[in-house]
C-alpha cells in the first residue's frame, strides 16, 4: 500500500516549502534546529516502522487465518477499494482542518481498529474497520510525505543546502525504516504463532484427510473441506493481535507525544481544497485520453496483481497449505529484505543502464518464477524453494515499485496529479481484483491471469518508451534547429 501514495505525494509536495511557526523565529540556534528537524524525523520513522509492523505482517496472515466466509481476503479488497475515494477527496481538506500531526494521528487510528478486529474476526467488525483504513491511507501517507518535505524544505534554507537533497536524504532514512518493517513483523509472527500438535494416535491420524494440492492446484473450496494438520490455535492467535494492537497503541502514542505540528489552514482553505478534489477527479478521467496512459494501465494493473499474488494466494496456497500459516512471516522475511535491497541497487542500477534493462530484468524474474510455479510440487522437505521464490519475487518487485511510478513522473511531468490519481486507481484496481477472485479461483488460473497481464504491460510499457524517446528526439531536434 505504501507505493501507492508515498512516491506519489512526494512528487506532489517536493516544490512547497510551509514555514512552520515552531521554527520560524530567526534567533533559533543552529543546534535547536537541528535537534527537532531529526527528532521529528526520527519520530515519524519509529511511528510507521511500529504501525506497519503490525498492520503488513496481520495482512500478509489474512488469507491463512480468517478463512470464514473469506473475512481476510474480503477485508483487504475492501481496503483497496475505499482508498481509490480516499485518494482524491480527503488527503489536502483533512490537513488544511486538522494540521499534519493531528491528521496522521487520525488516520493511525483506523489501523489500530483493523489489527484490533482481527481478535474477533467477524465480517460486521472487519468490513467496516477495513473501510476505515482504506479511507485513511491516502492522508495518512500524504500528510508523512508533506511533513518530511516540509521538514527538509525549511533545514535546506536554513543551512544553505539545495532543498532536494536533504529531502531525498530524509526520504531514504524513512524508507530505511519503514521497507524493515515487514522484516519485524512477519518474525513476530512466527515467534508466536504455534500449530496444534495433533496426537500421537494412529488410528485418530488415519482419520485426518491430509490435503495434497498445494501448489498450482489448490483451491480454497477443497482446503476448507479437509481438517488440516498442524492447525493454529485461536488462543495463539489472539494473543498475536494482542502483541499487534499494542505496538499500534505504541505508535500512536509516539506520534501525540513527540511530533510537532505542522500545516493547519483557515475553513476557507477547506473548501477550496475540496473544491480541488472535485477538479483533481475531472482531470484523472480526461487523462485517460493520453495515449501513454492507456498504454501503461496493463502494466499499472500489474503491478496490483502481483502485490496481492504474493499476500494472498501465494502464502496460502503454497506456504500455509504445505506447512502451516507459522511459516507465513518466515518466508516472507525473505521477501521484505530482498525488495528492501533492490529498491536500492535497481535505484543505483538505473543510473548506469538506463530504465528498460531493469524492466526486463524483473519481468524474466516474474516469468521464471510463474514456469516455475506451474510445473513445482511443494513440500515439507523442500522449504527452501518457498525462500527463494518469495526472495526473487521481493526482488522483482522492487522494480515494480519504483520504476513505474518514477516513469509517470518522466511521462507526465506536466499533468502529474492526474497521472498519478490514475496510477492508484488502476493498482488498486488489480488489488481489488485479486482480493475477489482469490477464494472462487484455482492458483493455476491467478498465474494464467498474471502472465497475460505480465506480457500485455510490458507491450505497452515497450510502445510508451518507444514513444517517449520519439518525442524527445523531436524536442532536441527543434532546439537544435
Amino acid at each position: 500500500m505504501s507505493s501507492i501514495i508515498s512516491d506519489v505525494e512526494l512528487k506532489s509536495h517536493i516544490d512547497q516549502t510551509i514555514i512552520d511557526n515552531d521554527i520560524t523565529d530567526e534567533i533559533t540556534p543552529t543546534k535547536k534546529l537541528r535537534f527537532r528537524t531529526y527528532k521529528n524525523l526520527i519520530v515519524l520513522c519509529v511511528a510507521f516502522l511500529l504501525q506497519f509492523t503490525a498492520f503488513s505482517a496481520i495482512g500478509n496472515l489474512q488469507s491463512s487465518l480468517n478463512t470464514e466466509a473469506n473475512v481476510g481476503v474480503n477485508s483487504l479488497s475492501i481496503i483497496y477499494a475505499f482508498l481509490i475515494f480516499s485518494a482524491i477527496f480527503l488527503p489536502h481538506p483533512l490537513i488544511a482542518l486538522l494540521g499534519l500531526k493531528w491528521t496522521l494521528v487520525l488516520c493511525q487510528i483506523p489501523y489500530l481498529l483493523y489489527v484490533a478486529a482481527n481478535y474477533y474476526p467477524k465480517a460486521y467488525l472487519m468490513y467496516p474497520a477495513a473501510a476505515l483504513v482504506g479511507l485513511g491511507a491516502a492522508p495518512l501517507w500524504t500528510s508523512k510525505c508533506s511533513y518530511l518535505t516540509d521538514t527538509g524544505a525549511i533545514y535546506a534554507e536554513r543551512k544553505h543546502i539545495h532543498k532536494d537533497v536533504v529531502v531525498n536524504r530524509f526520504f531514504g532514512i524513512f524508507f530505511m525504516f519503514f521497507q524493515s518493517s515487514q522484516v519485524w513483523g512477519n518474525l513476530i509472527s512466527y515467534l508466536v504463532l504455534k500449530p496444534i500438535e495433533k496426537q500421537s494416535n494412529e488410528t485418530l491420524y488415519n482419520q485426518i484427510e491430509k490435503y495434497n494440492k498445494c501448489g498450482v492446484d489448490f483451491s480454497e473450496k477443497e482446503y476448507k473441506g479437509t481438517e488440516v494438520v498442524n492447525q493454529i490455535d485461536r488462543k495463539t492467535v489472539n494473543i498475536l493481535c494482542i502483541v499487534y494492537i499494542c505496538i499500534c497503541i505504541c505508535s500512536i502514542l509516539t506520534v501525540i507525544i513527540f511530533l510537532n505540528q505542522r500545516r493547519k489552514s483557515s475553513r476557507d482553505e477547506i473548501s477550496v481544497m475540496l473544491r480541488n478534489s472535485v477538479k483533481l477527479l475531472i482531470s484523472t478521467v480526461k487523462h485517460l485520453r493520453n495515449v501513454n496512459q492507456l498504454l501503461l494501465i496493463p502494466l499499472t494493473v500489474w503491478s496490483g496483481l502481483e502485490q496481492s499474488f504474493l499476500g494472498a494466494q501465494f502464502t496460502k496456497g503454497f506456504v500455509s497449505c504445505t506447512l502451516n500459516a507459522k511459516y507465513v512471516g518466515l518466508v516472507l522475511i525473505a521477501y521484505g529484505i530482498c525488495d528492501s535491497i533492490g529498491s536500492f541497487s535497481f535505484g543505483q542500477l538505473v543510473k548506469y543502464v538506463g530504465r528498460w534493462p531493469c524492466f526486463v530484468i524483473a519481468a524474466l524474474i516474474n516469468y521464471s518464477l510463474i514456469i516455475t510455479m506451474f510445473i513445482w510440487k511443494p513440500s515439507d522437505d523442500q522449504i527452501v524453494v518457498l525462500f527463494v521464490l518469495a526472495g526473487l519475487w521481493g526482488l522483482a518487485d522492487a522494480v515494480w515499485q519504483t520504476q513505474i511510478n518514477a516513469f509517470y513522473g518522466v511521462l507526465f511531468v506536466n499533468n502529474d496529479e492526474a497521472a498519478f490519481s490514475n496510477y492508484r486507481l488502476w493498482e488498486s484496481g488489480g488489488f481489488v481484483l485479486f482480493y475477489i477472485i482469490t477464494p472462487y479461483i484455482r492458483i493455476r488460473i491467478a498465474l494464467i491471469i498474471l502472465l497475460i497481464f505480465l506480457s500485455l504491460g510490458m507491450i505497452g510499457y515497450g510502445l510508451t518508451e518507444y514513444l517517449w524517446k520519439i518525442k524527445t528526439k523531436k524536442k532536441v531536434q527543434a532546439i537544435s534547429s
